[in-house]
Formats: structure tokens, sequence, C-alpha cells
């Protein structure tokens, strides 16, 4: 998923997002290619259904 698309699918800011990722509360980007990066919506969709008992598996 693009960053637009987690931010519409998690209703977060772009601060907001960037600042739980590096926090370790949510779900950390996956390079797609040299300066682009995306999310896996598997990822988002676990944080999603439990974002207090989420744990980062994912690596950037």
């Amino acid at each position: 998923m693009r960053e637009k698309d987690v931010l519409d699918a998690t209703s977060l800011s772009r601060t907001t997002l960037w600042r739980v990722i590096k926090s370790g509360q949510f779900p950390r980007p996956v390079r797609i290619s040299p300066g682009r990066v995306g999310w896996r919506e598997s990822a988002i969709i676990a944080w999603q259904e439990n974002p207090g008992k989420w744990c980062s598996t994912d690596a950037l």
C-alpha cells in the first residue's frame, strides 16, 4: 500500500504515522525500489485489528 492508502485506511495524519512507526507501534514500510516504500496490506490489517497489542516484526 502506498502512504496515501495507509493514511486513508488508518485515519492517521502523515506526521502521526511516521511518529508511531519510529516508536515501533506501527508496521514499518518495506522498500519497493530506490526512493519508494510501501506497506504490506496484511501488516496494516493486523495493526487495525489490535493496535494496542501489535508488535513489530518487519524491518525497513
